[in-house]
């Protein structure tokens, strides 16, 4: 049996699929009982906990085989970042201890070996770090950029034909992977467990710059749509003007600073794992899903995000 946290998520929700179509017993761990009819329709087992509730967590991985572990991103709004991000951490490197756990995959990200001027990337940093002083069996998935992140602001991208970029040069290819890929490979490790520590380092089938981004819409759209630099700066008041809290701003910020210094890189590139999910398929599913285009047949779009 597998215990898979963030179901409700990307990569979460893709992890619990694959294992569940394997055939293996699969336990989601999830906050709210609204959220929870579907995965029992599926065939997974539900435990409502909170990811600081130490007891909950314990008995949720007592008998496991692994745990697909992460540390959900601050919402816009948040305050004490680094604190809330600890208590999780803190609750899980209990819970882990607790139960006896014999093995967990860590989803954290490109860069995470630096543990400062990352910006949120820091949190997962924080993660690798507790969770990796048990001396337990570990894996930590470091992910590349997630392409669905280009889904953020779609709609006023298709309408004006102009996509904002903070993340550098437009020209400069960055480190991308697709949350399928990200959830499939965390499924494979759990299945494949080690018996120490590893590090995972996972990007897409190829790197792609912003204009790459750009051109990949006008293609999918039909239609010309352009660039628009701006510096790592202009990211706070933006974000601050659409509500978000002045401390995950920066934290934002910091972290496209950290892109455009080339500092969000793999620790070891030569040994990067290639998922398969190109940005074609990402994009045109970002679309679809904002009505900008024709919706797929309901068997081709399951496949689409959710087979191998």
């Amino acid at each position: 049996m597998f215990v898979v946290t963030g179901a409700s998520g990307h990569t979460g929700s893709v992890v619990a699929r694959t294992l569940l179509a394997e055939g293996k017993r699969v336990r989601v761990i999830l906050r709210d009982e609204a959220k929870a009819e579907p995965w029992r329709q599926r065939g997974a087992e539900v435990v409502l906990a909170d990811l600081r509730d130490v007891a909950a967590l314990a008995m949720a991985m007592v008998g496991a085989q692994g745990a697909y572990l992460l540390v959900p991103p601050p919402v816009s709004t948040s305050t004490g970042v680094m604190e809330a991000c600890w208590n999780v951490v803190d609750a899980m490197r209990r819970a882990v201890d607790e139960s006896g756990l014999p093995h967990f995959v860590l989803l954290s990200s490109v860069g995470a070996q630096h543990t400062e001027g990352t910006g949120l990337v820091k949190t997962v940093s924080l993660a690798e770090r507790e969770l990796g002083s048990l001396g337990r069996p570990m894996t930590i998935l470091r992910s590349a950029y997630f392409m669905e992140n280009w889904g953020e602001g779609l709609s006023p991208v298709v309408a004006s034909g102009v996509m904002p970029s903070f993340i550098g040069p437009s020209d400069r290819p960055v480190h991308m992977v697709a949350t399928r890929d990200v959830g499939e490979l965390a499924a494979r490790l759990l299945r494949e467990p080690t018996f120490g520590k590893r590090v995972v380092e996972l990007a897409g089938p190829v790197d792609y710059s912003s204009d790459e981004v750009a051109d990949t819409l006008a293609r999918l759209l039909g239609r010309p749509v352009r660039v628009a630099e701006h510096s790592p700066a202009a990211l706070v008041p933006m974000l601050m003007g659409l509500g978000f809290s002045t401390e995950v701003a920066n934290l934002m910020a910091e972290l496209v600073e950290a892109i455009h210094r080339g500092r969000l890189t793999f620790a070891h590139p030569s040994r990067v794992v290639r998922g398969r999910t190109t940005l074609d398929e990402v994009l045109g599913g970002l679309l679809r899903s904002i009505g900008a285009l024709p919706h797929m047949g309901a068997g081709a779009e399951e496949r689409s995000t959710t087979s191998p």
